[in-house]
């Protein structure tokens, strides 16, 4: 979880891609928060990124903890998804859709992609070993139980 949401936000900071090679300005969410209006709503993706990694370091350990880093890869991927999404939404229509796979790619869309993946794997594996654990302590005889 921990690889997992470190790759994800260096994923969403380094550019995605840019509308045509001619173009200086490359999208991504570092482009967004760097904007003179402080980034908005864009923002949002760093908090859940930031709860994921911070649940990420008790998750091999608490059951909340990796749920909590789950509901923060999801919150993550869904804010993410949305800022790509309009991303691509702000550039002009063109009479076809041959101009997106014109577009000139950066390594951060797919960063992001397999980051969020690490971290949603990562936390569902967290949990299930922390509901593993749960019951293999509570299936032990306690002091004082009948043989």
């Amino acid at each position: 979880m921990l690889g997992g949401s470190l790759i994800a936000l260096l994923g969403y900071l380094v550019p995605w891609f840019k509308q045509s090679g001619s173009y200086d300005w490359s999208y991504s969410g570092w482009g967004y928060a760097s904007l003179s209006n402080g980034g908005g709503w864009t923002l949002v993706t760093f908090a859940w990124l930031l709860l994921a990694f911070v649940a990420s370091l008790w998750a091999g350990r608490s059951l909340a903890a990796a749920m909590t880093g789950v509901v923060g890869a999801v919150g993550a991927a869904f804010f993410a998804l949305a800022v790509v999404a309009a991303s691509f939404a702000s550039i002009p229509e063109q009479t076809n859709t041959n101009y997106i796979t014109e577009f000139p790619v950066n390594i951060g869309l797919p960063l992001l992609a397999g980051g969020l993946g690490l971290l949603f794997a990562g936390g569902c594996r967290a949990v299930a070993v922390s509901v593993v654990r749960v019951g293999r302590q509570s299936a032990r005889p306690q002091p004082g139980d009948a043989v």
